[in-house]
């Protein structure tokens, strides 16, 4: 089995490659794809180095992720999360490959009380969900084989994440303001990339919600980890009204994840114990 994965030098991708890459299997060969072999905003390249290594399965981890600068950077973000995943599904469907998208939480509004299933209706508040969404309705309709895994609240070792900012302004402050009316599933991406390889060996396909068990607001979040780390900090309850940021984001958009555990037989870690597993590997890299 032939897996491009790309993206790979990304906070999943990287995650990704290493997982495969440790289960020493001898018929499977990972073919990485970072920014600087793969520009997946060029259909033509996307197409060649495609077709020149004929995978069997093809991850797209690439993503434009800052939400805030999507909102400015409209026709970037436009071209890496909907064009990028277009020109993908094209290149796979001609060479007979599998695509595995990753999307997002924000493909939805917030606006719901209870954890979002696949079948939700999606509005998307931000162009960064709006572009992810693209994305997702181009593979559909470029595509002969795909599963879309959508997730939520990324962290990992490789990439800008809420729980890598909060451990770097814990360094600077006694005080923060951390908002407690946006809530969400945060996911492991170490996790996350164990369920894709789990959902790929089972070949899974459609939409796919993957989050780690459980949700919580980004102020319990941010508690959580400076509770973890001994740090006395000081946070002070914010509404998202009064936090002033380019994107509109969704405020409850925690995933149900009940056709993962039906499909794979196994449940994600809880959320608690993905942020402490992350907490220390960071400690042991410090």
């Amino acid at each position: 089995m032939k897996i491009l994965i790309t993206g790979s030098s990304g906070m999943l991708g990287t995650d990704l490659v290493d997982l495969l890459k440790a289960s020493l299997d001898p018929n499977l060969e990972v073919i990485e794809a970072p920014h600087e072999a793969l520009d997946i905003t060029l259909e033509d390249n996307v197409s060649v180095f495609i077709s020149s290594h004929t995978p069997d399965i093809i991850v797209n981890c690439a993503a434009y992720t800052n939400v805030d600068k999507c909102e400015t950077e409209r026709e970037a973000a436009f071209n890496v999360n909907a064009l990028g995943p277009k020109y993908i599904a094209a290149a796979a469907k001609k060479c007979g490959a599998r695509l595995i998208q990753i999307s997002t939480d924000f493909v939805f509004d917030g606006n719901g009380n209870s954890p979002y299933t696949e079948e939700d209706q999606t509005n998307p508040l931000s162009e960064y969900g709006r572009t992810k969404l693209e994305g997702e309705r181009n593979i559909q309709n470029h595509s002969d084989s795909y599963l879309i895994v959508r997730t939520s609240w990324l962290f990992g070792h490789n990439g800008v994440n809420f729980p890598a900012k909060m451990l770097e302004l814990a360094e600077h402050n006694k005080e923060l303001s951390i908002v407690t009316d946006e809530i969400g599933s945060p996911t492991y991406t170490p996790d996350l990339a164990k369920a894709l390889w789990t959902l790929i060996k089972q070949g899974s396909e459609g939409i796919i919600n993957v989050s780690n068990d459980g949700y919580c607001s980004r102020y319990e979040l941010a508690e959580y980890i400076f509770e973890a780390m001994c740090y006395k900090i000081k946070i002070n309850p914010l509404k998202s009204s009064e936090y002033k940021r380019p994107a509109k984001v969704p405020l409850n958009s925690t995933l149900n994840c009940q056709r993962l555990n039906t499909i794979t037989g196994e449940q994600m870690r809880p959320w608690k114990e993905a942020v402490e597993a992350y907490l220390n590997k960071q400690k042991s890299h410090n």
